[in-house]
C-alpha cells in the first residue's frame, strides 16, 4: 500500500499543494502558460532557481501529468509544455494573482520599499535608469528601475518619466491577465503622461510580457533617465 508524502490529508487542497505547492512550482507553471520553453530558457526566466531544483520540479510535473516534452526544431533539444491538465491551473493562478495584488502593492500606502530582480524580463544589453509614478485610487507608488533592479516604494517619485493614474479594480484585472495597459488607456481606465517610448519602457521595466525596448530616443539621456545598450557578451 503506497503512502503519500506531504500533508497526508484526504483533502483536494492539501493534495494539490503536495504537487504544486513547493517553492518555484507555480512560477514555473506560470511561465509555461505563456509558451513552451527549453530548459535553458526556463532558467533564464527564473533567476535564483538552482538547476537541480528546476530539474526536480519538471520531473515531478511530468510524473503527475502536468508537463510533457516536445521535440524542438534545434538539434535534439526538447521544449517543456503544459498538458491540458497543467493548463487547467491557468484560471486558478489568475485568481491568485488578483488576490496577491494587495501584497505586491498594499493599498494602505504604509509598506516599506522593496527591490525586485527583473533580469528575467529585461533583455541583455538594455540598461534602464528612470522613475515612474503609479497612482492607484488614492494610493501613490514610486517605481525606480536601475539596470535590472526595480524598487517599489510608497509615495511620489522624483521627476518620473511616466505618471499614470488608474483604479485598483483595473489593476486586479491587469494582474489576472484579462486586460493590458494599452487596452486600459484606449478605454479610458488608465491615463498617463510621458512619451510613448517611456510608456513602453515602463512596461518592459515592470515585467510586462512580450515588450521590446523601442529604438526611438533610446539613447537620449535626460537628467533623470538614461537608456543605453551594452555590447552583447
Amino acid at each position: 500500500m503506497a503512502r503519500r508524502e506531504g500533508y497526508q490529508r484526504f483533502c483536494s487542497l492539501a493534495r494539490g499543494l503536495d504537487v504544486v505547492g513547493e517553492r518555484w512550482s507555480l512560477v514555473i507553471i506560470q511561465e509555461l502558460l505563456h509558451e513552451p520553453l527549453r530548459y535553458g530558457e526556463l532558467r533564464a526566466k527564473l533567476p535564483g532557481i538552482g538547476s537541480n531544483v528546476l530539474g526536480e520540479r519538471l520531473r515531478s510535473f511530468e510524473e503527475h501529468g502536468l508537463v510533457e516534452r516536445e521535440p524542438d526544431t534545434v538539434g535534439a533539444r526538447v521544449r517543456y509544455r503544459l498538458t491540458s491538465r497543467g493548463a487547467d491551473l491557468g484560471p486558478a493562478l489568475a485568481m491568485f494573482r488578483r488576490w496577491a495584488l494587495d501584497e505586491l502593492l498594499p493599498p494602505d500606502g504604509n509598506s516599506l520599499a522593496v527591490t525586485y530582480d527583473l533580469s528575467y524580463a529585461i533583455p541583455a544589453g538594455v540598461d534602464l535608469h528612470e522613475r515612474y509614478q503609479w497612482n492607484i485610487d488614492s494610493d501613490a507608488y514610486a517605481l525606480t528601475i536601475a539596470g535590472t533592479e526595480l524598487t517599489v516604494a510608497p509615495g511620489r517619485a522624483t521627476r518620473p518619466v511616466v505618471t499614470l493614474r488608474t483604479t485598483r479594480e483595473f489593476m486586479y484585472r491587469w494582474v489576472e491577465g484579462t486586460i493590458t495597459w494599452d487596452q486600459g488607456r484606449a478605454g479610458g481606465e488608465v491615463t498617463a503622461t510621458g512619451s510613448d517610448d517611456a510608456w513602453h519602457r515602463m512596461q518592459l521595466a515592470t515585467g510586462y510580457p512580450g515588450r521590446t525596448i523601442p529604438s526611438k530616443d533610446a539613447t537620449r539621456s535626460p537628467r533623470t533617465t538614461t537608456v543605453t545598450r551594452r555590447a552583447q557578451r
